[in-house]
């Protein structure tokens, strides 16, 4: 197994480019379908961000949901993880569809403006939970979404309640609180 970088890993906080397979595989896919949890969120034709996409589990079936006039925005740290989502688009005919970004340790970067975000089991691996949340409210269209799922084994319930703290002190208001989603979730909105 190769060494994460500082540069590649974001000091060592994030989920290591060679354990991708454990993020996207047929097993994941039988108790967190993407389709069935997003549905509700993602219509034809949306701008879509997927922040930390990882090896792209929710990232290829959002490209299908937004279709040919619908964009997706695949963001992550890591080199490895995007070259997985741009290999895995090309093979499953979507590529067209979808932008890859690489984001920086402590920000995103991204200029966009979307309609929905996903941060799936991710924003416990930021540096700080609350500028993230600023630079994503930033990049929401003022009826967008942005739902945030975090695993319950790395993410106390506390730590999660804080963390929506730090969203609602940036504008952003929780209009959902989801289930099903195989972790803690909220669905927040500008407030």
């Amino acid at each position: 197994m190769a060494i994460i970088t500082d540069e590649d890993a974001g000091g060592g906080r994030v989920c290591p480019y060679q354990m991708a397979f454990m993020l996207d595989n047929w097993m994941r896919r039988l108790f967190q379908n993407p389709v069935k949890l997003l549905a509700d969120y993602i219509r034809e034709g949306n701008t879509v961000v997927d922040l930390g996409c990882g090896p792209g589990f929710f990232t290829i079936d959002m490209a299908e949901m937004v279709g040919s006039t619908g964009q997706v925005i695949a963001v992550d740290l890591q080199p490895g993880m995007l070259d997985r989502v741009r290999k895995k688009a090309f093979r499953k005919r979507v590529a067209d569809r979808i932008a890859i970004h690489r984001c920086h340790p402590d920000r995103i970067g991204l200029e966009c403006t979307a309609d929905f975000m996903l941060a799936f089991y991710m924003v416990h691996e930021t540096p700080n939970p609350r500028s993230f949340f600023e630079e994503a409210k930033s990049m929401l269209k003022a009826a967008g979404k942005l739902l945030v799922v975090e695993p319950k084994m790395h993410v106390s319930q506390a730590s999660f309640d804080t963390m929506v703290e730090d969203a609602v002190r940036v504008g952003l208001k929780p209009v959902d609180y989801p289930t099903g989603m195989g972790g803690r979730g909220v669905l927040l909105a500008h407030g």
